[in-house]
């Protein structure tokens, strides 16, 4: 078993964190040990860490593959969104197209169903390989930003389909563009049924409101990014605030998209 030390103030995408030890696994077995007493990390692009935080661990080089099958394409859960993107593409095989303009792993992707508008990742996958066992998509309740994946994911099949679709490419990379440049965690709530959570922080005057170093973007108001020097305990303060504010006014309950791993 491998060990290294990690700055998650630059290893985060919204540049939080302290200075750890960072387990990483090399084998099933290994992933499945350290998973009972340690929390495991993708490449937090989803993800508030509390410098406080403890018993950390990732996924080693060995889960970071591509395989073309007959009928499926097996990819590891390490592997980045971009770089399946880019295999996609350059195969001309469609299914996953989104994946071009959001951050994180596969296996971090898979499990909370990231997806951009009404495409989900769920709708591409065959199978998923979690705690070293294959289990088909219909037997995963999978739903908006949510599965309940209970396990370590270790890679997934995707559907082989010919036919990358560039117009969705163009249309995703047009979404980007709407949203902040500065370091960021992503969309920050779930949207409710009734009305978009960016919406709802608009109307609630919380467009650019800020706590410290954190606040929520001018530039689209679900995005909570770092403005400077923002720590954990900002964006803590920060997301309760909205909530409640939320909640107080409309009578509707902000859920965190985001994952927050708090400290001990």
């Amino acid at each position: 078993m491998l060990e290294k030390i990690v700055d998650f103030k630059n290893y985060s995408s919204i540049k939080v964190g302290g200075i750890k030890k960072l387990k990483i696994a090399q084998t099933i077995d290994e992933a499945l040990n350290l998973s009972k007493t340690h929390t495991l990390i993708g490449k937090a692009s989803n993800t508030l860490i509390s410098p406080n935080a403890k018993n950390l661990f990732c996924l080693g080089s060995e889960f970071d593959y591509i395989k073309e099958n007959d009928n499926f394409i097996e990819v590891g859960a390490k592997s980045s969104a971009k770089k399946v993107f880019l295999y996609f593409k350059k195969q001309n095989l469609k299914g996953v197209e989104f994946l071009g303009s959001i951050p994180g792993s596969i296996g971090g992707i898979i499990k909370m169903n990231a997806g951009m508008k009404e495409y989900e990742i769920k709708d591409s996958i065959i199978a998923t390989n979690i705690n070293g066992k294959w289990i088909e998509s219909n037997d995963i309740n999978f739903s908006y930003r949510h599965s309940n994946i209970d396990g370590i994911i270790i890679a997934v099949r995707f559907k082989k389909e010919k036919g990358f679709r560039f117009e969705l490419e163009t249309l995703f990379k047009d979404m980007r563009k709407n949203q902040p440049k500065n370091p960021s965690l992503g969309s920050c709530f779930k949207n409710p049924k009734e009305i978009s959570a960016g919406k709802l922080l608009d109307i609630s005057n919380l467009k650019g409101f800020k706590i410290g170093g954190m606040a929520f973007s001018q530039k689209h108001a679900n995005f909570l990014v770092n403005l400077d020097n923002g720590t954990f305990d900002d964006a803590i303060k920060l997301i309760n605030f909205a909530q409640n504010t939320v909640y107080n006014k409309y009578k509707i309950k902000l859920e965190t998209e985001i994952i927050i791993i708090e400290g001990e």
